[in-house]
């Protein structure tokens, strides 16, 4: 949805974007922009119809960052009725589905406009890999990869990550990157395998946080919209690796209870801390360890 930008033509722009992606995967050619510029429910609605005619199996579309959508509509670029006209269109055919993803959940989504879909959307919560499966996504990426990691190093990329995807792969890549550097560019034989010494280099590389800025700097701006206090509760916990207590926090932060925790609650259910025997923590230990940096910074 971000290549909608401004949506200056509204709806149409939406649904042109959309019918160009289907037309690519079905090989069927997408209606003409001035139909959609005349009537843009209607002409994407036939061209959905037709793409069912011609449909061998099924097709999903997929909406990412959803949350676009919203800021359209608030923009007053896009119709509220769009909801209830996307709603029909998930109910159009069994042979097409709709998967729409981003990073609130539709609780979230507070205005009536998106009620219609409460009724009409099975939510899935895409959390964390397990430690089996960022050992066995680490290991075994595809067949033609010769390297190998010893117990200990896929044990502590776990605990740095706690199987956050996209810093695994992070980790994973920055790890071969350096060891063609040792072998390759320097010439120093090594051992095809990696152990927790090469993590930690990769880790303590003074540009590792600028390489994972995307998801750093993703999550602490995500902690700046909705619920009030979320920074000051990772500024507070940052220094303290096993967490702290709900009145410590509230404390540290001067933060009302209700509103302490309505952004608990928040941080909880984006995955970026956990309660366990009544203390609080961040949960990825290489994200606490870019808040301290940060902090540090601003002094």
């Amino acid at each position: 949805m971000l290549l909608v930008g401004q949506s200056n033509q509204g709806v149409a722009e939406v649904l042109i974007k959309i019918s160009d992606a289907i037309s690519l995967a079905v090989n069927l050619p997408s209606p003409a922009d001035e139909d959609f510029l005349k009537l843009p429910g209607i002409t994407f609605e036939r061209y959905l119809q037709q793409v069912v005619t011609n449909l061998d199996g099924g097709l999903i579309i997929a909406l990412d960052e959803f949350e676009k959508i919203e800021e359209l509509i608030e923009a007053k670029k896009i119709d509220p009725d769009f909801m209830g006209f996307l709603r029909g269109l998930v109910q159009m055919s069994p042979k097409i589905a709709f998967a729409l993803a981003g990073l609130h959940t539709l609780e979230e989504m507070t205005e009536d406009y998106f009620h219609p879909f409460f009724a009409s959307i099975i939510p899935i919560r895409v959390s964390f890999l397990s430690q089996g499966a960022t050992r066995q996504i680490l290991a075994n990426p595809d067949d033609d990869f010769l390297l190998d990691y010893k117990p200990e190093a896929m044990d502590t990329i776990y605990e740095l990550t706690q199987g956050q995807p996209y810093l695994v792969q992070l980790i994973g890549f920055l790890l071969v990157r350096h060891y063609n550097d040792l072998v390759f560019e320097e010439g120093k034989p090594r051992d095809p395998f990696f152990t927790r010494d090469d993590v930690e280099a990769v880790i303590n590389d003074p540009d590792f946080f600028i390489k994972g800025r995307y998801y750093f700097t993703g999550v602490w701006g995500q902690a700046a919209q909705g619920a009030r206090g979320q920074q000051e509760i990772l500024k507070t916990l940052a220094p303290y690796r096993e967490g702290l207590n709900f009145d410590r926090v509230m404390e540290s932060t001067n933060l009302d209870k209700t509103t302490l925790n309505n952004a608990i609650e928040t941080l909880k259910r984006h995955d970026v801390i956990r309660e366990t025997n009544g203390l609080y923590y961040i949960i990825v230990e290489l994200f606490r360890r870019w808040v301290l940096v940060l902090i540090r910074r601003l002094g």
